[in-house]
């Protein structure tokens, strides 16, 4: 809850939160559409070529072109507008960040050293906008959603059996991504926006302070600060990476061991006449999108946590008292 309060935040602040409604709505179909595309035909070209039938692979080669082109041209058009609003939407969001603590007092801007301020105003914003202009995030979580659940219930009706198996092997894929991967992300990069702030802060002390540090032989005592900062900065890095690579290395040994037993099953199904080899193409497709979805899901809740640390600073930014309202208090 707390993590939607803080993108709801973001939106209040920044605004135009309905146009971005739509333009996702719009979207959303694209995945669920392509992967029933491919599936047909798979299915109809498989049956046609069983049953020796020219015309009908020539239908399923024509449908599944002809699908494709508009379905990639729909898709290129919302995303040209997506990107339009994505850019008028950051720029917006560091116009008012800045104007904010332009406004703040000189007793406010000097209780923090310059880098915190250089962190909030750069990385912190990078962070936060992250959610919507990068790829595998906000947009794309709500797109695979709806592609997991398309493609589900399609499943269902093709056979109930299969998908039972499929979900046997997607639930260690939630609850590893969730509970190991994704659930530890936001302290994690909480901890990395921390640790920038402070790299950041001995940087610049090392730039804006080099005259003085030389008149007082101060160089070694600065450069070992940077140099510890940085230490911890890259130390912090790696936790999060060592997160991600136990989810790379795990997840795809999942996915593959479903997909050797559906398999071996889907074959003695086919053999005692319970499907035919294109439903089972087919399934197989679905499946696939399936589990592209899921990974897409997974890897966009990490994505988005991560990002959750920069929105949280900035609406911390945004939430300081502004000098006029401390007067007007007193």
């Amino acid at each position: 809850m707390r993590n939607l309060q803080d993108i709801r935040e973001l939106f209040k602040m920044v605004g135009g939160v309905r146009r971005f409604i739509i333009l996702t709505l719009l979207r959303c179909p694209f995945d669920a559409l392509y992967t029933a595309i491919q599936a047909s035909f798979l299915q109809l070209a498989f049956e046609a070529i069983y049953q020796e039938n020219q015309k009908g692979l020539y239908y399923a080669c024509a449908i599944f072109g002809i699908g494709s082109l508009l379905l990639f041209l729909y898709n290129g058009t919302v995303w040209t507008l997506y990107a339009t609003y994505v850019t008028k939407w950051v720029g917006a969001i560091r116009r008012k960040l800045f104007g904010h603590i332009s406004c703040l007092s000189l007793q406010q801007i000097e209780a923090k050293p310059s880098g915190e301020w250089i962190t909030r105003l750069n990385t912190d914003v990078q962070a936060a906008t992250a959610i919507l202009n990068q790829p595998i995030h906000l947009p794309h979580a709500v797109v695979s959603t709806v592609n997991i659940c398309v493609s589900s219930i399609i499943l269902v009706l093709i056979n109930p059996g299969m998908y039972g198996l499929i979900i046997t092997f997607v639930v260690p894929h939630i609850l590893i991504s969730h509970l190991f991967i994704a659930k530890p992300m936001t302290l994690l990069s909480m901890n990395v926006q921390e640790a920038t702030a402070k790299n950041t802060t001995a940087m610049n002390a090392i730039m804006t302070c080099a005259d003085t540090a030389i008149l007082y032989d101060a160089q070694g005592f600065l450069l070992k600060r940077f140099e510890e900062s940085s230490l911890e900065l890259r130390k912090e890095n790696m936790k999060i990476q060592h997160r991600k690579a136990i989810g790379s290395g795990l997840l795809p040994l999942i996915g593959m061991s479903g997909y050797l037993v559906i398999l071996l099953i889907g074959g003695r199904w086919i053999a005692t006449g319970t499907i035919t080899f294109g439903e089972l193409t087919a399934a197989f497709q679905y499946r696939g999108g399936l589990l592209k979805s899921l990974m897409m899901l997974i890897n966009s809740l990490i994505n988005i946590r991560t990002s959750l640390a920069g929105v949280r600073r900035v609406n911390e930014t945004m939430g300081m008292t502004l000098e006029e309202q401390v007067w007007k208090n007193h």
